[in-house]
C-alpha cells in the first residue's frame, strides 16, 4: 500500500486496513492457523507509512508467536528466557552427541518455552522413538502421537503430502495398537488426501475386519455396559472361534506383512501384525532423524517383549478371558480361560496384584480402592478376581478375615446395584457370594452350638462329682387339679383365680371364726393348695408335672434321688433269701 503522510484520508484508510488484517490475523489464530496468522501481524507492522494502535498490538502479538516458534532472530528484546534456551540448545547438543537418553528430560523443558519449534518437536519424537524401540510404553506413544499432532496443527501449510499421510498413518497404528483407542479420525484424514495410499488402506482393512469380531469396547470396558446390556452381545463362541480355532488367517498376510507367516491361529498372526506395524512406524518417523542408534532387528524380532501386551493385546485377552466365562461351550471356554490369568498380569499394577494375592490365598480384606479402580478400568476383570477368591476360599478355614472380605465384596455388589445384573456372570458370582456368607453363618451357628453342647457336658460331669440334685417339690401322686378345683386345661388366670379364692377361704381370720374345724387340718389343707399353685403356676413345673402323671414310669423321686437298694431287702436285709450263699472264689 502506498500512502500519502500529509493525507489524512489515507491514515484512516491505512488505520481500517490494519484493523482488518489485525482481525484476520485473531481468526486465524483462533483456528490453529498460527504460521498464517504470523504472516498476517507482519503486514501490519512491516508498513512503515502508518502503524497506529493496531500496529502495536500486532507487534506484541508477534513477539509472543515468535518466541513460541523459536524465531529468535525476530525476537527484539531476548531476555533470561532466550539465555536459557542456549543453554537447553547446548545441553542437548552434547548429550545427542553421547547417546544419553536422558536428553528428553532438557527436551521437554525447551518445550515449555518454545512449544510450537518444529525443529525441537522432532528432535523429542526422534528421542521417545528411540524409547518406545526399547520398551512399548503407553506414554510415550501418547507423547509421540502429541507432538505429531502439535506440528499438524501448527505447521500444516508448510508439509508436503507425503509428510502428512505418513504422519496420519503413524498416529493411527500408535492409537490403534499400542493405545487401544479409536484411530478413525486419522485413517480418514489419510485416506482424504490420498484414497489410494496403501498403509493406510491396508490398516483401515485390518482394523475393519476386527471389530466386526470383536464387541464393542464399551461391553468391555464400561461398568454400566457390562453389568446392565451384556446380553445385546451373545457372539462369544464366535470370538474364541476366530482367535484360538480358525485354521485360515482373518487377512491375507501378503496384504498386510508384505510377507507370508507360519500361521497357527488368528491370535499370534495378529501379534505377528502388531509387532510389524509397530516396527514400519519406528522406521519411517516422519521428521525425525534417528538421532540415535535402535536396538537392532534379529530373526524378524527387534529387543522388546513388550509387543506382545500393548493395551490392544491386552483388551483382546480380557475379551477372550470374558467369552471363556460366557460361553455355553465347556472346551471352547476352557481353551479361552488362560487369557484371564495373562489379561491380570499385565492389567494389574504390582501393588493390586500383591493384594489380590493375599485375598486369593489368606483371605485378606482388600484396600478399599481396589475394587472400585479395577471394576471401573476392567469390570469382568474383576469380576473374575472375585470368582478366584470366592472359589479359593471354599477350601479355607472360616475366620474372621474371611467374614469381612465376604462382607466388603458384598458392599461392593451391593453399592453398585449388581444384585439386578442382567450379565448372568456377575450373577453367578452373585450367588455364589451369597451361598459363602450363608455356609458361613451356618459354620458359626454349628460352633456355637458345639460349645455349648461341650460347656453342657462339662457343667453335667461337674455336677455328677457335686451333691446330688434336689428332688422336685411336686408329688405326682397328687391331683394337683383337683385340689385347686380347676381342669387340667385350666389357664394361668384361671388358676391363679381359683387360688386366691382358697386362700380367702382358709385364711388364719377363718380359722379363728371357725370353733369346729381343726386347726391342723386347715393347716394342712392351706399347704397343698400352696404346693399345687406353686407347682401348676410355673409353666416348666406344670409341664413336668403332667408328663410325669401321663406316664407312671417315669422316675420322678419326691423323695430325693433312689439310693442302690441292690443288697438290701427290707424283710431280711438281702435281697436273695436268708439261705442264699455267696461263693466269690475263695
Amino acid at each position: 500500500m502506498t500512502a500519502d503522510p500529509a493525507s489524512e484520508n489515507m491514515s484512516d484508510v491505512i488505520q481500517l486496513a490494519n484493523q482488518i488484517y489485525y482481525k484476520i490475523g485473531l481468526i486465524q489464530l483462533s483456528n490453529d492457523q498460527h504460521l498464517r496468522a504470523i504472516n498476517t501481524f507482519e503486514k501490519i507492522v512491516f508498513n512503515e507509512t502508518y502503524k497506529g494502535s493496531f500496529g502495536k498490538l500486532a507487534e506484541k502479538r508477534l513477539q509472543e508467536l515468535y518466541v513460541d516458534f523459536g524465531m529468535w532472530d525476530k525476537v527484539h528484546q531476548k531476555d533470561d528466557q532466550y539465555a536459557k534456551y542456549l543453554s537447553l540448545n547446548e545441553t542437548i547438543r552434547n548429550k545427542i552427541s553421547s547417546k544419553d537418553v536422558s536428553v528428553e528430560e532438557d527436551i521437554s523443558e525447551l518445550l515449555r518455552i518454545t512449544p510450537y519449534d518444529v525443529n525441537v518437536l522432532s528432535t523429542h519424537i526422534d528421542v521417545l522413538f528411540h524409547k518406545l524401540a526399547e520398551e512399548i510404553d503407553v506414554s510415550l506413544a501418547a507423547a509421540i502421537i502429541l507432538d505429531y499432532e502439535t506440528i499438524l496443527d501448527k505447521h500444516l501449510a508448510s508439509l508436503s503430502i507425503d509428510t502428512r499421510l505418513s504422519i496420519h498413518y503413524v498416529i493411527s497404528v500408535l492409537q490403534t495398537f499400542v493405545l487401544n483407542s479409536d484411530a478413525s479420525f486419522n485413517i480418514r484424514k489419510c485416506l482424504s488426501i490420498d484414497m489410494d495410499y496403501d498403509k493406510c488402506k491396508k490398516l483401515s482393512l485390518t482394523i475393519s475386519k476386527l471389530n466386526k469380531v470383536n464387541p464393542s469396547k464399551r461391553q468391555i470396558l464400561d461398568p454400566a455396559t457390562y453389568a446392565f446390556e451384556n446380553k445385546k452381545f451373545r457372539s462369544w463362541d464366535r470370538i474364541i472361534e476366530f482367535y484360538l480355532k480358525d485354521k485360515k488367517p482373518f487377512i491375507t498376510p501378503m496384504k498386510i506383512l508384505n510377507k507370508d507367516t507360519n500361521f497357527k491361529n488368528n491370535y499370534f498372526f495378529l501379534e505377528e501384525i502388531i509387532k510389524q506395524l509397530i516396527e514400519d512406524v519406528q522406521l519411517s518417523r516422519p521428521l525425525a532423524k534417528n538421532l540415535f542408534e535402535d536396538p537392532p532387528i534379529t530373526d524378524g524380532f527387534v529387543k522388546p517383549k513388550s509387543y506382545y501386551h500393548t493395551d490392544y493385546l491386552v483388551y483382546i485377552d480380557s475379551i477372550l478371558c470374558q467369552a471363556s466365562s460366557m460361553s455355553p461351550d465347556v472346551k471352547r471356554a476352557k481353551l479361552a480361560a488362560p487369557f484371564c490369568k495373562k489379561s491380570l498380569r499385565h492389567s494389574l499394577t504390582l501393588e493390586t496384584s500383591k493384594h489380590y494375592q493375599d485375598a486369593k490365598s489368606e483371605q485378606k480384606p482388600l484396600p478399599e480402592t481396589v475394587l472400585s479402580d479395577v471394576w471401573n478400568s476392567n469390570p469382568h476383570l474383576l469380576m473374575y478376581m472375585v470368582n478366584s477368591i470366592l472359589n479359593k476360599s471354599r477350601s479355607k478355614p472360616h475366620s474372621q478375615f474371611k467374614k469381612q472380605l465376604y462382607d466388603q465384596i458384598n458392599k461392593f455388589f451391593q453399592d453398585n446395584g449388581l444384585s439386578e445384573s442382567t450379565n448372568p456372570y456377575v450373577m453367578k458370582n452373585f450367588r455364589l457370594l451369597q451361598k459363602q456368607l450363608q455356609t458361613y453363618k451356618e459354620h458359626k451357628h454349628r460352633n456355637f452350638n458345639q460349645q455349648y453342647f461341650q460347656q453342657q457336658q462339662q457343667q453335667q460331669q461337674h455336677q455328677r462329682h457335686q451333691a446330688p440334685p434336689a428332688a422336685p417339690n411336686y408329688d405326682p401322686k397328687k391331683d394337683y387339679y383337683k385340689i385347686l378345683g380347676v381342669s387340667p386345661s385350666a389357664s394361668s388366670k384361671e388358676i391363679r383365680k381359683a387360688y386366691l379364692n382358697l386362700t380367702k377361704k382358709y385364711h388364719p381370720d377363718k380359722i379363728k371364726a371357725n370353733h369346729n374345724d381343726k386347726q391342723e387340718s386347715i393347716h394342712e389343707t392351706m399347704s397343698q393348695i400352696n404346693e399345687a399353685y406353686e407347682t401348676l403356676s410355673d409353666d416348666d413345673k406344670r409341664k413336668e408335672y403332667d408328663l410325669s402323671r401321663s406316664n407312671p414310669r417315669r422316675n420322678t423321686f419326691p423323695q430325693g434321688p433312689r439310693q442302690n437298694n441292690m443288697f438290701k431287702n427290707p424283710g431280711s436285709g438281702f435281697p436273695f433269701g436268708n439261705g442264699f450263699k455267696m461263693n466269690f472264689g475263695l
